[in-house]
């Protein structure tokens, strides 16, 4: 059967350009005006391979431009007449319906009465009070960024030592001692990923009692460590000594080892303000970090003689 016995009213044409889109059909039945359910006529698409990314993106284009797409095979053929069966058909319907979203489709009156235009944005000021900020001001600057490598700011802090954990991989750790200009004496941990630059920093006020509390906190870490507290394998957190810097009364702050569930000990530095505030930053003990962090009793020692 051919296909102008099965549509005698329409014309059909071998190799003919589809209108409104770069594709030609190899065989193009039009109709003169559209006929449902196949639109404005029938593409006919010859089928050599079976490569179903191609057939696909033919027959969408073809469908968007309102006509059937048919795919014929080898076996529809007998000579020159082709069996025409309707369940290979791809009609454009209800392709043919053009795919909206939200409010498309609707008035531009309608879609404005819809979806207003957003209001211009109102900006407000809200200041930190100055309590606020004399407080928590090093937690956000650090008092001698920029200046690490000279060692004194021009507001007269001073970095007095620094000491480095041990580092694995990419990420490094370490701690620097520094004076404010107040004789002040803080502790600055820090930790960075020196492959992604991300980096976290706690300061700590510390008493000139640090370094005799220091001589405890080691003997109490070894006999943890010698009583295979370390090596637990818990669902729980296994706790460690801990020592306090003896900063100030307006903030505690503390070092600390403790074994995490079936993870590794770490080194947790703690604080935590009168209004219970609390801060923590902490890194994988490795061996030898315990001898590290002694070391940072002389620095100490040393300043507290300085400013006695």
């Amino acid at each position: 059967m051919k296909l102008r016995e099965i549509f005698p009213s329409a014309s059909v044409a071998h190799e003919e350009p589809i209108p409104k889109i770069e594709h030609t059909a190899d065989v193009l039945v039009t109709f003169e005006r559209p006929v449902f359910p196949y639109g404005n006529g029938i593409a006919v698409e010859f089928r050599p391979t079976n490569d179903d990314k191609q057939v696909d993106a033919i027959s969408s284009e073809v469908l968007r431009a309102g006509y059937t797409v048919y795919w014929a095979y080898q076996e529809d053929f007998d000579g020159h007449d082709m069996s025409f069966r309707e369940d290979q058909l791809r009609t454009p319907w209800p392709h043919a319906i053009p795919i909206t979203e939200d409010i498309d489709g609707y008035s531009e009156v309608v879609q404005q009465l819809l979806k207003p235009d957003s209001p211009d944005a109102v900006e407000i000021s809200v200041p930190f009070p100055d309590e606020y900020l004399r407080a928590h001001a090093l937690e956000v600057v650090p008092p001698l960024r920029g200046y690490y490598d000279s060692g004194t700011s021009p507001d007269g802090w001073q970095k007095i030592s620094s000491i480095s954990l041990h580092g694995k991989g990419t990420e490094r750790a370490w701690v620097n001692v520094i004076q404010a200009p107040s004789d002040h004496v803080f502790l600055e941990f820090w930790k960075k990923d020196m492959d992604k630059r991300n980096s976290s920093y706690l300061i700590c006020h510390i008493g000139e009692e640090l370094p005799d509390l220091f001589e405890q906190f080691m003997d109490s870490a070894q006999t943890w460590f010698k009583r295979g507290y370390s090596n637990e394998n818990s669902d729980l957190w296994v706790s460690g000594p801990s020592i306090s810097f003896c900063g100030t009364s307006l903030c505690e702050s503390w070092l600390s080892l403790a074994k995490t569930p079936r993870g590794p000990v770490r080194i947790i530095i703690g604080r935590k303000d009168l209004k219970g505030n609390t801060r923590t930053w902490s890194v994988p003990y490795r061996k030898g970090d315990l001898s590290r962090l002694a070391a940072l009793r002389h620095p100490v020692k040393q300043v507290f003689s300085e400013t006695g």
